[in-house]
């Protein structure tokens, strides 16, 4: 069975470039993980707090994105 964070779809590509497979074992983790991200990077002044501004910021700047994408990982 396929997981998919419907809450977050424009964050279901950046779990395949990580290689994450969401599941029932791991889908809390992730979305606890998004939460803290997101916040982390906003009160940094890297990203928006508002979540679709956030993904757009996310999408556009490498950095962030690579940075997201090897914390991921690192879950697993």
């Amino acid at each position: 069975m396929v997981f998919l964070l419907t809450c977050w779809k424009w964050f279901n590509g950046v779990l395949k470039e990580a290689n994450i497979q969401v599941n029932a074992e791991n889908q809390d983790k992730i979305d606890e993980f998004i939460h803290k991200f997101i916040g982390d990077q906003s009160r940094y002044g890297r990203c928006s707090a508002d979540w679709k501004k956030a993904s757009r910021e996310i999408k556009a700047n490498p950095e962030l994105k690579k940075d997201l994408i090897s914390k991921l990982k690192a879950l697993q």
